[in-house]
């Protein structure tokens, strides 16, 4: 059954014969890849979920849900023994992959599997075995097609295979990504569509798994940045399942302090789940509750065919109200309604009345309706009836996989061949790398991002990372930048004050800036602002804005060092002084009001 699986994922990429393309994927599932393993194990829970908010959804729920519950739980439990029992199904003439007498075969002949042996579904209630039977397969496959896309070590690792052992070469590999998961899509849609329903209500849920939802157009580029690498977290994404399946709405917020990972992990939960989303993101002056609002709305109205006409009217977006009119609307149409938002910490409040919730976020919620939320740990406008549970990612409770997270990201990463030749010229096994690194992390992704991403620089930039060695890797991500900091002359004597006044100015603007922009406030050549901003490059977001190059600080954790008192005094900054460098006509439009006058 796993070798058909595999099939699915090779059979629309490579026009080989079908014999060369099953014996590529026999090879595949007798090598028994943990990766490949823990992806149906992801998809099988997920497929399980599914199937039970389909029972739920039955006249039959009401008299047998402990019943359900139980023996979905024992099947969570024991998803290792059945998904060995998935993988040894044999379809019928198999020459055909996974037609739909095939499917059909496999999905009664392991139904009946289940039925006889231990507690899976003997003597459960009719509609969950009816549901199993006809709706596990095609989830299975469906959530396993989700995990090869967007797990990245995965498909890179599945995909690289196929392209060199079937294809026989590898050429521009972006675009040969793009191809696999465009006709990964092609393929196990194709065999979805083959699938037959049990009744009108089953038919839908089947429909719902054809494609991936789109992620908001407005959100894909920076949904793609921020899963490149994205590794583990399952935790987090246990304990939301838990929370939508605990209760019938509510809000789950997501607290860590900056750095750790919040955003990606939300950008990874909205490309495998299709949910509505809304990032706030301050490097775009995207934090408005307007923007907010319409947004969501136009999701919500799109998604769900609500008859509303686009653009929205201004009298909608003044408040909440016609969010909460829609969100009744949309869940009467579907079992569950997920919307994320990211950086609540961000949102500029002076955007909204006072007095209310940010972003104007209901305080009741119809049921099916959840919001996934993150923000850091701060204080912030918000009261609701509706259920609610805070989720602290850097609780001790998670300390062990967290660490585990941060060790397997580290371990990913040295298998690349500079961080290789750096931990050779060190004389450094990648053992106690792993352990140093993963200490001095303090369980921070983005302090690994820019450590391994320097150790990858190392032989290339000797001069400049000459001294970057195991035993002076900085201790925190606050640490890093200072030694960036340093690294990059921002402390030398005389003061380099171009760079400085440069490097604060673009600090301190609310929308993302040009090179010519960003020269005329502080009245240098655009030559030297340039050599500047690609001397900073990884700290700052670069974006193409109507044909013109903009730029604006990456993430918030470098904003706030920079005006950490400590810094601005080692710098000998006057903020006062980068303040009136800018033109007062464009003072409100770029920097927001002057707090001052």
């Amino acid at each position: 059954m796993l070798v058909d699986i595999l099939m699915l994922f090779a059979g629309p990429v490579a026009k080989q014969a079908v014999g060369d393309i099953r014996q590529w994927a026999q090879k595949k599932a007798e090598e028994q890849k943990d990766h490949i393993e823990q992806a149906l194990l992801k998809a099988h829970h997920r497929a399980l979920e599914k199937i039970c908010g389909y029972c739920q959804g039955t006249p039959e729920w009401e008299g047998t849900q402990p019943q359900i519950l139980a023996r979905i739980n024992q099947l969570k439990q024991d998803g290792e023994v059945i998904l060995g029992m998935v993988e040894a199904g044999q379809s019928p003439g198999v020459e055909g992959g996974l037609g739909q007498p095939q499917q059909q075969e496999i999905a009664k002949q392991l139904t009946q599997r289940l039925e006889q042996e231990h507690q899976w579904l003997r003597e459960a209630p009719p509609v969950l075995v009816r549901a199993f039977q006809g709706l596990y397969l095609p989830m299975l496959v469906h959530y396993f097609r989700l995990e090869i896309k967007y797990n990245d070590v995965v498909f890179r690792t599945l995909a690289h295979d196929l392209l060199t052992e079937i294809g026989g070469k590898v050429g521009n590999i972006d675009r040969e990504h793009q191809q696999i998961r465009v006709r990964i899509d092609e393929g196990v849609d194709t065999f979805i569509a083959s699938c037959q329903g049990l009744d009108e209500r089953f038919n839908q849920v089947l429909k719902t798994l054809k494609g991936t939802s789109p992620v908001p157009a407005d959100f894909s580029a920076f949904i793609q940045e921020k899963t490149q690498e994205f590794f583990g977290r399952e935790f987090v994404f246990e304990e939301i399942q838990k929370f939508c399946h605990k209760q019938a709405k509510g809000y789950f917020i997501i607290e860590a302090e900056p750095g750790v990972g919040k955003s990606a992990l939300l950008a990874q939960y909205v490309q495998q789940t299709g949910c509505l989303a809304y990032f706030n993101i301050l490097s775009e002056n995207r934090t408005s509750t307007d923007d907010f609002i319409k947004s969501i709305c136009a999701q919500l109205i799109s998604r769900y065919g609500l008859a509303y006409d686009l653009p929205l009217h201004p009298d909608n977006t003044r408040n909440g109200n016609f969010l909460s009119k829609l969100l009744t609307e949309a869940a009467a149409k579907t079992d569950r309604l997920v919307i994320a938002v990211d950086a609540l910490d961000e949102v500029d409040l002076n955007t909204q009345s006072p007095g209310v919730n940010v972003l104007y976020l209901p305080a009741t919620l119809p049921n099916g309706v959840y919001f996934i939320l993150t923000k850091r740990p701060k204080p912030l406008p918000f009261v609701v009836s509706a259920p609610q549970q805070e989720f602290d990612m850097m609780s001790p409770e998670y300390y062990q996989a967290n660490l585990a997270d941060i060790q397997g990201f580290i371990r990913y990463r040295c298998q690349r061949e500079p961080i290789q030749r750096w931990l050779t010229a060190q004389g450094v096994t990648e053992a106690k790398f792993t352990e140093v690194l993963a200490e001095n992390s303090e369980n921070n992704f983005m302090y690994l991002k820019y450590v391994l991403d320097d150790i990858e620089k190392w032989d290339i930039e000797k001069g400049k990372y000459a001294d970057l060695n195991l035993a002076n890797l900085p201790k925190g991500l606050e640490q890093y930048y200072e030694q960036h900091w340093q690294r990059m002359g921002m402390m030398t004597k005389p003061l380099p004050r171009t760079k400085l006044k440069i490097i604060y100015l673009l600090s301190k603007t609310r929308k993302p800036v040009s090179c010519d922009l960003l020269a005329y406030f502080a009245e240098e050549d655009p030559l030297t602002v340039q050599d500047v901003l690609d001397e900073w490059e990884q700290f700052l977001r670069h974006l193409s804005v109507e044909n013109e190059e903009v730029y604006s600080i990456y993430h918030k954790s470098f904003q706030d060092f920079l005006f950490n008192k400590r810094t601005v005094q080692k710098a000998g900054i006057s903020l006062r002084d980068i303040e009136q460098a800018i033109a007062d006509n464009l003072w409100e439009d770029l920097y927001g009001k002057d707090e001052n006058n």
